[in-house]
């Protein structure tokens, strides 16, 4: 979409700042040679920015947003935004049952018996709290080898 198409007016937000503040702004703006009103809308999106971030983040942290749809809130491509949640040490990858459920979609894609037997191993064992996709598969692979 384009700016003309969304009708994107400008919005004038007044901010107070403390004398502090706004002395220390007024010391950047003539270091840097940048108007305080520039710094000002500067300073409020590179907080937006990381506003949407860190929201993303814990969105994804807490399971409300997959990683797709937390980088998109978070204004990333996925491999930044998996960046971010690195630093943040938040893991990220698929769940046990998103790697059952693409294994059943790939089983059931490729017409693979040892797949969907994988993948009724693996939920077997989901369910009795057993073995580990990790191990099922390895034996899988061990059974399928000899």
């Amino acid at each position: 979409m384009t700016t003309d198409t969304l009708k994107i007016s400008p919005v004038t937000i007044p901010v107070m700042l403390t004398s502090e503040d706004a002395q220390i702004l007024r010391h950047i703006s003539l270091t840097d040679h940048i108007p305080e009103d520039v710094l000002i809308r500067k300073f409020v999106l590179d907080g937006l920015t990381e506003y949407r971030i860190e929201f993303a983040c814990r969105a994804y942290a807490k399971g409300r947003l997959n990683l797709s749809g937390a980088s998109r809130i978070a204004g990333l491509g996925v491999e930044e935004f998996m960046g971010h949640l690195k630093r943040r040490g938040i893991e990220y990858g698929p769940s046990f049952e998103q790697v059952l459920d693409g294994l059943e979609t790939l089983a059931e894609d490729f017409d693979n018996d040892i797949l969907r037997q994988v993948a009724r191993e693996m939920r077997a064992g989901q369910a009795e709290g057993g073995s580990t996709a990790a191990e099922v598969v390895s034996a899988q692979a061990v059974t399928t080898t000899e």
